[in-house]
């Protein structure tokens, strides 16, 4: 009996086009993970689920997620369950259940801090499209995660920002000191 590959692998892309446009994932990144379907069968999926049009305008991008030190406080948190919980070497590959369990988990740490529209508060990654951002840049190597031996934290290495290379968590409590 030859199995049937095409429906197994169609309902796998249907359950993971579902799971990334519930938590709002923008249509143009879904389409680039799942190839299969075209950007209006995603917008229609979309309105399906939220009854509203899936949020237009570009891509989010690093250097507009890292305005400021507290930002980068949140993004490590988020960057490190990312790692704890994919699976494998990610740098290798992207791990999407684990993008989804991270956010889900930052989600709960964090429950009245997330907003999905603008104005954005310091706490990013703020939605689920900013989220897969940071997931992508900690494949590409833009992002990087390194632990502080000072204060015992991991901290994050963006390489497309105005901040230098340290840990924002020292960062911050020099800062608090001076009184700046």
């Amino acid at each position: 009996m030859k199995p049937d590959y095409p429906y197994h692998v169609n309902l796998h892309e249907h359950r993971l086009v579902y799971e990334l446009l519930k938590r709002k994932l923008r249509t143009a990144i879904v389409q680039k993970v799942i190839t299969r379907l075209r950007a209006k069968d995603l917008r229609h999926i979309f309105y399906t689920l939220h009854r509203e049009k899936p949020q237009p305008g570009q891509i989010p991008s690093l250097e507009m997620m890292t305005q400021t030190r507290e930002s980068f406080l949140y993004m490590a948190v988020f960057a490190s369950i990312y790692r704890c919980a994919h699976r494998g070497d990610f740098k290798a590959n992207m791990d999407i259940e684990a993008v989804m369990f991270a956010w889900d988990y930052f989600c709960e740490t964090f429950p009245g801090h997330i907003r999905e529209r603008r104005p954005f508060g310091r706490i990013r990654p703020a939605n689920f499209d900013e989220a897969w951002v940071i997931a992508e840049a900690m494949q590409t190597g833009l992002v990087e995660l390194q632990y502080c031996f000072r204060c015992h934290h991991n901290f994050l290495v963006t390489y497309c920002t105005r901040y230098q290379p340290v840990c924002q968590v020292c960062a911050l409590k020099s800062k608090n000191k001076r009184g700046i």
